[in-house]
């Protein structure tokens, strides 16, 4: 049986379960404390990601995009509590931008994590000394949470943060899997994604001969689990806001804002049997292709509908 239709119907063993222990727990405090840490373990969740977070390139302002600041009572009346930040956060690494930055975040009774990306980058020794590591992992009930650097190396998963990458997903039994990075490491020459060149918001930094589909790539798509992976060097007027990607585990996602038509944030809802994305547009109006999934290689290989 597959780990999705195991997860599934021992949720479902867990909901019979726990129906008949809640008939005890009146009677008996023992029962409470034995099965409410189950009730956490197997709950749903939803958080968000929103990409290229500092907004339109060249601003003035210090700290968050502001239309993207704008929902976040939306963001707290849902009770998300976590969210990551996938890149480009601030225009440029001082403490000023930095110290914006914390102080919109105050806002959010989410714990927000970044992923960096190359504005972040210009005082690198700051963000560590503020934030700590550029790359990490973390567990979030059944599920792990991968944040990686595509700063260190152009877009290569290299040394210690390969090593670190390797560790990690060899002692993982997580059903989901959600990796974040600015860049769109995916993008390389000599694949199928390689026309997503001219919708980047810039080829800057980027290495199209990277190690994602030699080493990258085999160790997520080896894993019995779904994997997301999810960049957010997009979004800017003359580039895209929104692709998506699905093979076999895999799932290729990029989100950003910054002033295209379509700038937006995600939101996963992530349940014991699937996950459900929904995309935010910071204007409020709907897609104009309606779906994430119609953002797709068939949709940027035409020329965006031309």
């Amino acid at each position: 049986m597959s780990r999705q239709l195991w997860f599934l119907a021992a949720g479902g063993l867990v909901v019979v379960g726990m129906s008949f222990l809640g008939c005890l727990v009146s009677s008996s405090a023992s029962g409470s404390v034995a099965y409410l840490p189950l009730v956490a373990k197997w709950s749903a969740y939803s958080f968000f990601v929103a990409g290229h977070a500092y907004g339109v390139p060249d601003t003035q302002e210090l700290g968050l995009h502001p239309p993207f600041r704008g929902w976040f009572p939306e963001i707290n009346a849902n009770d998300r509590r976590l969210g990551v930040l996938t890149g480009d956060i601030v225009i440029r690494g001082t403490p000023a931008n930095w110290d914006e930055v914390d102080l919109d975040l105050a806002e959010l009774d989410a714990s927000v994590r970044f992923a960096v990306g190359n504005h972040d980058m210009t005082d690198r020794a700051l963000f560590v000394s503020r934030y700590g590591p550029t790359y990490y992992s973390f567990q979030h009930q059944r599920d792990l949470f991968i944040v990686l650097d595509s700063e260190l190396d152009s877009c290569n998963i290299t040394g210690d943060q390969w090593t670190f990458l390797q560790d990690t997903l060899s002692e993982t039994d997580a059903l989901n899997v959600f990796v974040f990075v600015h860049k769109l490491i995916w993008v390389a020459e000599g694949t199928p994604y390689y026309v997503l060149y001219d919708y980047l918001n810039s080829p800057v930094g980027y290495d199209f001969r990277s190690n994602f589909w030699t080493e990258v790539e085999p160790l997520f798509h080896a894993l019995d689990a779904e994997v997301y992976v999810i960049a957010g060097d997009v979004g800017v007027p003359w580039a895209m806001s929104l692709f998506y990607d699905h093979y076999d585990n895999m799932h290729l996602i990029a989100s950003g804002m910054g002033g295209a038509t379509e700038e937006n944030y995600l939101v996963f809802e992530v349940g014991p049997a699937q996950v459900d994305i929904r995309v935010q547009t910071l204007d409020g109006q709907p897609l104009e292709r309606e779906r994430l999934d119609a953002y797709n290689l068939d949709y940027y290989r035409d020329g965006v509908g031309e």
